[in-house]
């Protein structure tokens, strides 16, 4: 019988691991996983990195879910759940949630709105 845990059925048909299989090498350390980060950075120039992208793009348009998943992951990040209620709230306010000095300003006066309310001695 093989070494490699691979070429072994080590699954139960529920999927459930079978009681005394060996199990592979599991995830790498940090710094193995740091220099196959680096190589991977070294390998890809910029260049092909924004072709990658524009593939990427063209893709997306032509409706193409993977690569709208993809792009959507890198430009805005894990949806927080709460996306919709802070728009809401950011409209309400009347503040442009991409301009940063408008929302500082509003986030401030908003503290500042807080702090007197807490400080009320009435």
């Amino acid at each position: 019988m093989s070494e490699n845990h691979q070429d072994l059925d080590v699954r139960a048909p529920n999927g459930q691991w079978i009681a005394g299989c060996r199990p592979g090498p599991g995830r790498p350390r940090r710094v193995v996983e740091a220099d196959r980060l680096a190589v991977l950075s070294e390998s890809v120039s910029a260049d092909d990195w924004r072709e990658i992208i524009a593939r990427a793009v063209a893709d997306s348009k032509a409706g193409d879910p993977r690569a709208r998943a993809w792009l959507s992951g890198y430009l805005l990040g894990p949806p927080s759940g709460d996306g919709l209620l802070r728009l809401a709230g950011h409209e309400l306010a009347g503040v442009d949630p991409v301009d940063e000095a408008a929302r500082e300003a509003a986030h401030k006066a908003m503290i500042a709105g807080l702090f007197s309310v807490l400080t009320d001695t009435r």
